[in-house]
């Protein structure tokens, strides 16, 4: 009795591990099917639009335009997919799953362009009188100013996170210990020591392709520190 009882379970657990293993099976098939359906969508989407600012790739019958603001009431038939600056991307016979919208990074200004000299002398600590808002990250300013100068030849910026997509942070003057708010970025910045420009989302940036996918948070801009607060290089 007792060795019937012994095959019996033993089916049983072989009969449950090839099920378990057929699962597995299953479910990494269905993931290779996926991704192989989404790599041949994309690889189905025709060139809407080419521009040297952007590129926006979509099914055939669809029908893209970037226009200014002021110009979007002359095209009733068209839909506003997004703004970036002062353009307009509108398009006609859209499927929204089935677009995809790109800005071209194209490098206007360079560190080297912005260049400044790095202070060598004695440096201050930063003063908390200047902004008092900051008193709540005491400890992350202090942590990071001990590790010296990292902006724009006598300055100390200090980020953190903020949430999902969001970097805050201050501007610490290593003469004057005055703190400055105004930074934040999305996807993190680009900056050293010895220049005053800012590059701020550069994650936004596909560095094999120098593309940016569009959405609400994706903005890439070059800043210019002037001291007190941060100024887009037009």
């Amino acid at each position: 009795m007792n060795k019937i009882v012994i095959c019996l379970i033993c089916v049983l657990v072989l009969s449950c591990q090839s099920k378990t293993n057929q699962s597995k099976k299953d479910e990494s098939k269905h993931n290779k099917n996926v991704l192989a359906e989404v790599s041949k969508k994309s690889i189905e989407l025709d060139t809407l639009l080419n521009t040297n600012d952007y590129l926006v790739l979509g099914k055939k019958m669809a029908k893209i335009k970037v226009v200014q603001s002021n110009e979007v009431e002359n095209f009733p038939t068209f839909e506003i997919l997004i703004g970036n600056g002062n353009d307009i991307i509108i398009g006609e016979n859209i499927d929204y799953d089935d677009v995809k919208m790109y800005r071209k990074y194209n490098l206007t200004s360079t560190f080297e362009d912005y260049k400044v000299t790095i202070y060598n002398g004695k440096l201050a600590a930063p003063d908390f009188s200047s902004n008092p808002s900051t008193k709540r990250f005491v400890t992350r300013i202090k942590e990071a100013c001990k590790k010296g100068i990292n902006f724009a030849g006598h300055y100390t910026l200090v980020t953190w996170g903020c949430g999902s997509a969001c970097q805050s942070g201050v501007v610490v003057d290593r003469k004057t210990g005055v703190i400055y708010s105004g930074y934040g970025t999305a996807l993190g910045a680009e900056f050293r020591k010895n220049s005053k420009m800012i590059i701020r989302n550069v994650g936004a940036i596909d560095t094999n392709t120098n593309l940016i996918e569009l959405c609400a948070y994706c903005d890439v801009n070059h800043e210019v520190w002037t001291g007190t607060e941060f100024h887009e290089v037009q």
